[in-house]
């Protein structure tokens, strides 16, 4: 009899678990959504610009395990000038070209990889994603102006930080002065989501947002399990 009962509750162990993998199993995607103020300048006195960028990273989960899985990336074309304080610095993007590291030349705004491929590990209802993004990671680079006639621009320009505040972030700056007005040519370059590893629970509607340090950075995360191919949602009308 006891022997009965073991098997009994090892088969219900066993449905249930196919009934959690059948829930899982499908097609996934993952929307990282990023906006960044670039600035040059100090917590008092600094013009910039401020752009957006998304990241997808679609995967399949087949009979609970991970099977397939790929990403792409996308600078978001519209790009907003800033100034603190209001109406102190003009600021824009401007055309130029980039090096890399390797010694390849591009025009800006440049983004490092556009797709990539990626694999998984689903283990204890947590999804694993380490994507094949060279070292340091997916990035992109930009180039903007700021100028000012305000009085105090030759402050600005001496207490400019000429290195990266936060990690991930390369900022180098020409700054020029003509008769008044002080001119600062920089160029930006920024990692951008998801990194080396990303690990978060497989729940389908899952969102949040995340904030960097000094709120250059604002993301947010939305995943969500995808219909089957060829399966539309019926509407009934009363």
């Amino acid at each position: 009899m006891m022997s009965c009962f073991r098997a009994l509750c090892l088969l219900i162990v066993i449905i249930q678990t196919s009934h959690a993998d059948d829930e899982l199993d499908g097609r996934w995607q993952l929307s990282i959504e990023g906006r960044d103020r670039l600035e040059f300048g100090s917590e008092l006195m600094a013009g910039g610009i401020e752009l957006g960028w998304l990241t997808v990273l679609d995967f399949t989960i087949e009979n609970g395990f991970f099977k397939l899985g790929s990403g792409t990336a996308e600078l978001h074309p519209e790009i907003t000038a800033y100034s603190r304080p209001e109406k102190v610095f003009s600021c824009h993007d401007v055309e130029g070209i980039f090096a890399s590291r390797s010694g390849q030349s591009f025009s800006t705004p440049h983004l490092r990889y556009q797709s990539f491929p990626m694999v998984g590990k689903l283990e204890s209802g947590l999804i694993h994603l380490t994507p094949f993004l060279d070292y340091p990671g997916n990035y992109y680079a930009v180039l903007y102006e700021c100028t000012t006639g305000n009085p105090q621009g030759a402050w600005w320009m001496e207490n400019s930080p000429r290195i990266a505040r936060e990690l991930g972030k390369r900022q180098n700056a020409l700054v020029k002065v003509k008769g008044g007005d002080f001119s600062a040519n920089i160029k930006e370059v920024k990692t951008i989501a998801p990194g080396p590893e990303l690990s978060l629970p497989l729940v389908d509607g899952l969102e949040f947002s995340l904030t960097e340090e000094y709120g250059l950075r604002i993301m947010r995360y939305t995943l969500k399990k995808l219909p089957a191919p060829g399966r539309t949602t019926q509407r009934s009308d009363h």
